[in-house]
């Protein structure tokens, strides 16, 4: 996420910090007055590291001046809501801010001098009397908009068949991504996936089956072959091929481990034809270093979590993995160092057998609420996560 401009408000930027979207529109509105459309579309661009085009205030009408043309003549012909919607369309004003600028502006048919209606009234005119009946049938028509531009994180119905189809929820869960789980004493899992594992299950009223595994490679291969329902894995095109992803929920960093006396320094030192780089075998890792190095040599460990024992055993130079892991490693073992910054981004997303669109939509609109409530950020505290950060929200 970008440095907090100045010109947001701090509550509106400690809640984009937690992944609550929603939260954050409902207090720069409150701040700004802005529209709902125009404060999501802002907010949006902002969390893209983008300038809003209008900025993070609505466009005020000078002093005095006239309605605009459009609105004006929706208010001739007696028609406050229309008029109402095309100056909001118009300015980014708020409700309450466009209902007082169109009021201001005139006197709609049907109304005389002193307010007092005059021949009858159609739905879209305001008479003295008709007030509170006129406001209340906009506000259910502005809050069916409202409600409209909020569905993109709003779950849509539940396809239990292609979710559960055996009746219960298969989730594979990688003990290999200690962001994501790890393994308990008893041997439970416990992480960020699992918690969205049962809030899925709870969901949609089945219940859950959590599969362990211990390498990225294993989970990929469930999903193809369907012996679970749902995972969680790494975006990238070789994965994509073999099941549908949604977008990401997390965003973790991709780092080299090598030893204290190595002469390697930086990140793009590592890519020499001396340097053998060790990898989990199928690791998100894995798959990106087989395409992007050009010198240096992939050697496979059998899981992400073995990588820095196989380095040190065989006297490799490089180790690439999940970079809280390979710190764990650099505390376990003496002797080791992390190269500073990370090697590549991992947009981690929700993935499924092809075949099962319907469930891929729900799965898409599941993770976009995750984030927007702040469950996946909370998660990520409850469980300790450092070096990590939930992605940003994805426009359906």
């Amino acid at each position: 996420m970008p440095d907090p401009a100045p010109s947001l408000p701090q509550p509106v930027q400690d809640a984009l910090q937690r992944g609550n979207l929603v939260e954050a529109i409902k207090l720069m509105r409150a701040d700004t007055g802005l529209g709902l459309k125009e404060t999501k579309d802002a907010l949006e661009a902002y969390m893209r590291g983008e300038q809003p085009a209008g900025g993070f205030a609505p466009k005020a009408l000078p002093a005095g001046a006239p309605l605009p043309a459009q609105v004006q003549e929706a208010l001739d012909q007696g028609n406050k809501i229309e008029a109402v919607r095309r100056l909001r369309g118009l300015t980014g004003m708020g409700l309450k801010e466009a209902k007082d600028a169109v009021e201001a502006g005139g006197i709609g048919v049907g109304q005389d001098e002193e307010g007092s209606s005059g021949a009858e009234l159609s739905p879209g005119q305001v008479g003295g009397s008709n007030r509170i009946w006129w406001w209340l049938a906009a506000l259910s028509v502005l809050t069916a908009i409202a409600f409209s531009l909020l569905g993109c994180i709003s779950t849509p119905q539940a396809p239990v068949a292609e979710l559960a189809p055996s009746g219960k929820l298969k989730a594979a869960i990688n003990f290999g991504n200690p962001i994501l789980a790890i393994r308990l004493p008893d041997g439970s899992p416990r992480g960020v996936s699992v918690d969205l594992s049962n809030e899925l299950g709870r969901r949609l009223g089945v219940p859950v089956e959590l599969v362990t595994f211990t390498s990225a490679g294993k989970v990929v291969e469930a999903v193809r072959d369907a012996q679970v329902d749902i995972a969680f894995v790494a975006i990238d095109p070789v994965r994509g091929a073999d099941m549908l992803q949604t977008p990401p929920y997390v965003i973790i960093e991709g780092a080299y481990l090598v030893r204290n006396d190595s002469p390697i320094r930086r990140n793009e030192d590592v890519d020499q034809a001396a340097h053998r780089v060790v990898v989990g075998n199928g690791s998100a890792y894995d798959l990106y270093l087989s395409r992007e190095l050009k010198a240096a040599r992939l050697v496979k460990a059998p899981t992400s979590p073995a990588v820095t024992d196989v380095m040190v055993a065989q006297n490799l130079e490089v180790a690439a993995g999940v970079k809280q892991q390979l710190e764990a490693d650099a505390k376990r073992l003496a002797g080791l160092r992390l190269l500073p910054g990370h090697f590549m981004v991992i947009n981690q997303a929700m993935g499924l057998p092809k075949g099962r669109e319907a469930g891929a939509r729900y799965l898409a609109a599941f993770v976009e609420e995750m984030k927007a409530s702040g469950f996946v950020a909370a998660a990520l505290s409850r469980h300790g996560i450092e070096g990590a950060a939930v992605a940003p929200p994805v426009k359906p």
